[in-house]
């Protein structure tokens, strides 16, 4: 998935590492295994039919733009032109132009300065307009615009302000295909040394910028323009954030880094980039730029009568999973078009259960994991493998019944010439475009047997789902179906084909109780708690969805039965078969065995419901059962002699017991053993990931012991602990204990302090049955600007500012939107400007955003800037948005805070009994800024461990 905070998030999440095993171009018929094409058997395939290598179908890459210069993006096996559309709907390429007129004396060009003064310029010998006056347009191309890109110097001369003017004419009438652009490429106010540019989809013309050094230089940017004169617009497109172009490699790059034989899944299929991510906001998608970039791609469908695959490598956190305001415009949208197939990344956010992104949570999307194939592991890699294993960082289902395929996820593609870092990138940003150039190859050989052929996604995706093969040790809410078999989806798809002349369903709605759906509901049953349903059945209701325009009669006269059946023996079905007359609902009842539910651990089951011989729909069913500590022992687990088997994560669910207010993790290494296991992340019971960083064994380093503690973000519910190996090929050992403390405050959040000097008091209980002693201490952190903000209308970015001093030397964020709040967002980009210089750019994971900025004293004043960038799924100018903004501006020198019961710092909790806890800043603390709130927090320690029991953030209110 796309984005600069992980490329650096999904700016990409994606892992770049230099390519290994270049193969010699002169060997046409050589494997590159940088790119699997056999573990679908896509070579397979295409080695026996050809000409269904794509050709006829255009894949809409919804990115941050696509270079069209780039080996491998230039020309298709036919010698077609293969990026034959470019438009940008982030608005980051816009530029407004002007009327502007020909100075009668010498004919050259009049334009302005900011302080009128005329700036003449040459003009060069221009077509007959066709028309006694012709028109002129003039507007400038900043390169300040980039400053914050991945490629802020276009030309490459050292500096980052350059102005780059250009005019427009009109060739006849007022046509923006008939319109005519140069620009200024080398600042000598000459146009008449310039390329002349039209609509890129009508000439497919591109330009640079002149370089003085060129035999030094690099090529940052290959670009290309609309024009749209009716608006009184330029929009130029290009590619600076480079996930675009290495995705349409993937999808349907030929001849790649100029390789014979080095090809993308589809080769013979065009491309439409269709920008929809602004790399120079930390490529944030923006308000209805997925929409508009859906409605462009289903409109060039109809306009050119040619089915389109479009590929969103791209997505967040799925908060309101399935049912965020762009799920539900995706799922709308693809059932009145019928005929475009959507793919998208599930998320870099596994292993985890209940990870996987938006809008891949929609239904009608094919939502795609990512594996690694066994070649490209072995040749690239170096890691011995037989067979392909899905990757540590690809996002689980859970209450969605999602993703619904796997397929290879690392690969070496194109990358726009400026790219240092490598071209063999990870992420289930490649994993998408690898499935849509299958879903390419599929629609091109339909049309292969019959040129007329309409072929809609939903037998697209049954097609792939039914004859996938799964993975060894996976489960479905991991991969999906599995692995797809192009040549058996090719026959399967026939059959599909050959029925849906008769068929009004596009799809089956599924709904069933699940706690952690949204109202209550979701599409698969989702049990994490310490309860799930033995005495009572689960029960799932399904209603069929007609394909737009299908008639009331045929509606009314629709009648399909299914036989039922469970692929899981704790999975137990009262009926054999059920049926749908209409429109109305029909009801699975399926029953859990309880006595083969009883050890902890995770259980997937799945009832499939057939007709006419292939299964039409899934009924997804996840138990997780959690080990539960004893109240004696405080709760505390010990896993010994546990061993985990390379990238299939060891999974440990743990119910947090009542009143625990901290968790401590530590993953040992058995004595005398070596060890690499780690562990990659952790989550909380609503799957998110805590924290973003790894911990990982490693004893020939020496580390045999890691940590990981859980103090105010422990939430009640069920967390998920997995374990797994540095490399897929690799089994190591491990020991796990965790420990639990259950220290309580009252208040839970110190709002208010005397005021001379400060000081107050907290309650404190321990909850559970032994005794801790700890000592406390505490510290004021420095002074919080907190808003209670809104989005308002069409303004989608917000604007805050701090001056700070040499007392200061780090500003802290912490950002907040409630779930109904964010499930209308697509995005929110956040930067951190401190006197104009950007330090920090990334993006919300989640409904919350937290990160810490340093700022060195300079012995001057320094104006820190937070800027908030919302983009939202659709655009509304009523809308009233709610964001929680914190941000803290921290002392260089924090204030003690001095912790005592009684005289004493050290404090025996004994359990059940209340202690009031005494605290005072050792010295007067700074004047408060104005409109700020002094914050601090004060913990408590155990005294032999020195683990963290509690946590009790100061938050000063007025």
């Amino acid at each position: 998935m796309m984005k600069r905070g992980l490329l650096a998030r999904l700016a990409v999440a994606v892992l770049a590492v230099a390519l290994l095993g270049v193969v010699s171009a002169s060997h046409a018929q050589t494997k590159w295994t940088q790119l699997s094409l056999s573990t679908c058997k896509v070579d397979e395939f295409l080695n026996s039919r050809p000409n269904s290598d794509g050709r006829g179908v255009v894949i809409a890459v919804l990115d941050t733009g696509v270079d069209p210069s780039i080996p491998g993006l230039t020309q298709t096996p036919d010698g077609g032109v293969k990026v034959i559309d470019l438009q940008d709907f982030t608005g980051q390429g816009d530029i407004e132009i002007h009327r502007v007129h020909l100075d009668p004396a010498d004919g050259r060009l009049i334009d302005h300065d900011e302080n009128g003064s005329p700036i003449h310029y040459t003009i060069p010998s221009l077509p007959d307009s066709g028309s006694e006056e012709r028109r002129f347009w003039f507007g400038y191309f900043d390169e300040a615009n980039f400053v914050n890109s991945d490629v802020a110097d276009l030309n490459d001369n050292g500096e980052t302000d350059d102005r780059f003017p250009l005019f427009v004419t009109a060739l006849a009438g007022d046509g923006d295909d008939q319109a005519l652009m140069y620009i200024d490429t080398d600042l000598d106010r000459d146009f008449a040394n310039e390329k002349p540019l039209q609509n890129y989809n009508e000439k497919f013309d591109t330009f640079t910028f002149h370089r003085d050094k060129p035999e030094e230089q690099i090529i940052p940017v290959t670009f290309a323009a609309n024009i749209f004169l009716r608006k009184s617009k330029v929009v130029i497109c290009y590619d600076d954030g480079a996930h675009g172009t290495h995705v349409a490699g993937i999808a349907a790059g030929y001849r790649i880094n100029n390789q014979d034989g080095f090809n993308g899944i589809a080769p013979g299929a065009k491309v439409i980039g269709l920008k929809i991510g602004q790399n120079a906001i930390g490529s944030v998608s923006t308000t209805e730029s997925i929409k508009a970039a859906l409605e462009y791609a289903a409109r060039f469908a109809r306009e050119r009568n040619v089915q389109v695959v479009c590929n969103l490598s791209f997505g967040v956190e799925s908060v309101i999973e399935g049912d965020s305001d762009i799920d539900k415009f995706v799922d709308e949208f693809l059932r009145k078009n019928p005929y475009l197939v959507f793919c998208s990344s599930a998320g870099n956010e596994g292993p985890g259960l209940s990870s996987v992104g938006t809008p891949a949570a929609a239904a009608e999307t094919i939502a795609v994991a990512a594996m690694l194939a066994a070649d490209s592991g072995r040749d690239v890699m170096g890691y011995t493998m037989d067979e392909p294993v899905v990757t540590v960082f690809s996002s689980r289902g859970g209450e969605l019944g999602k993703p619904d395929i796997a397929v290879p996820g690392w690969a070496t593609s194109t990358v726009p010439r400026w790219v240092r870092r490598g071209d063999y990138w990870a992420g289930t940003s490649m994993a998408s475009p690898y499935a849509a150039g299958l879903c390419a190859v599929l629609i091109s050989d339909a049309l292969s047997r019959d040129a007329n052929a309409k072929v809609r996604a939903c037998d697209i995706r049954r097609a792939l789902q039914l004859t996938a093969r799964p993975i060894a040790n996976e489960t479905s809410i991991g991969s999906g179906a599995g692995v797809p078999d192009l040549p058996e989806a090719a026959k399967t798809l026939r059959r599909l084909i050959d029925r849906a002349a008769d068929d009004p369903i596009l799809a089956y709605n599924v709904s069933t109780p699940c706690p952690h759906g949204h109202g209550g509901v979701a599409p698969a049953a989702y049990w994490r708690s310490t309860y799930f349903p033995t005495d009572e059945q689960q029960i799932f209701t399904i209603t069929p969805v007609f394909a737009p325009g299908t008639d009331a009669s045929a509606k009314t006269s629709f009648v399909r039965k299914f036989s039922l059946r469970s692929k899981s023996p704790w999975c137990r079905l009262p009926q054999k078969e059920i049926y749908l007359r209409g429109e109305q609902e029909a009801q699975v009842f399926v029953e859990y065995d309880a006595s083969k539910l009883s050890k902890p651990g995770l259980y997937t089951g799945t009832v499939e419901a057939v007709h006419d011989g292939l299964v039409a729909f899934e009924l997804q069913n996840t138990i997780i059962v959690p080990y539960r500590g004893d109240a004696k022992d405080d709760f505390a687990l010990r896993f010994d002699g546990q061993t985990v088997n390379g990238w299939t994560p060891s999974r440990y669910f743990l119910a947090v017991p009542a009143g625990a207010s901290a968790m401590k993790l530590t993953l040992t290494a058995p004595a005398g053993r070596e060890s690499k296991a780690s562990f990659e992340r952790i989550y909380d019971p609503n799957g998110s990931r805590y924290r973003i960083r790894s911990n990982k064994l490693d004893t020939a380093d020496g580390g045999r012991e890691v940590t990981w503690s859980v103090t105010d973000d422990l939430i009640p519910g069920i967390w998920e602990v997995p374990v797994v190996a540095d490399r897929p090929d690799k089994s190591w050992p491990f020991d796990l204990d965790v420990r639990f403390i259950g220290l309580h405050a009252e208040p839970a959040k110190i709002f208010e302090w005397s005021e001379s000097p400060p000081e107050g008091q907290i309650v404190v209980t321990n909850m559970f049955e032994r005794r801790l002693v700890a000592t406390g201490a505490g510290r004021l952190e420095g002074f919080r600007k907190l808003e209670e903000d809104k989005f308002k209308g069409l303004k989608d970015t917000l604007t805050y500012t701090l001056t700070l001093d040499d007392s200061y030397d780090s500003v802290r964020l912490d950002l907040e939107m409630s779930k109904e709040a964010y499930a209308t967002t697509t995005d929110i980009g956040v930067r951190v400007e401190v006197d104009d210089e950007e330090v920090l750019s990334d993006a919300f994971s989640n409904r919350r955003f937290r990160g810490t900025v340093s700022v060195p004293p300079n012995g001057d004043t320094k104006t820190v800037k937070l800027i908030i960038n919302g983009g939202f799924a659709v655009a509304d100018d009523k809308r009233e948005t709610p964001i929680t903004v914190r941000f803290d501006q921290l002392l260089a020198m924090p204030v003690p805070i001095t912790v005592k019961y009684g005289d004493a710092s050290q404090i025996d909790f004994i359990p059940g009994v209340p202690i009031g806890v005494d605290f005072a800043l050792d010295s007067a603390p700074p004047a408060t800024p104005e409109d700020l709130l002094p914050v601090g927090m004060i913990e408590f320690k155990e005294r032999h461990s020195g683990d963290t029991a509690l946590k009790v953030p100061i938050e000063i209110e007025e």
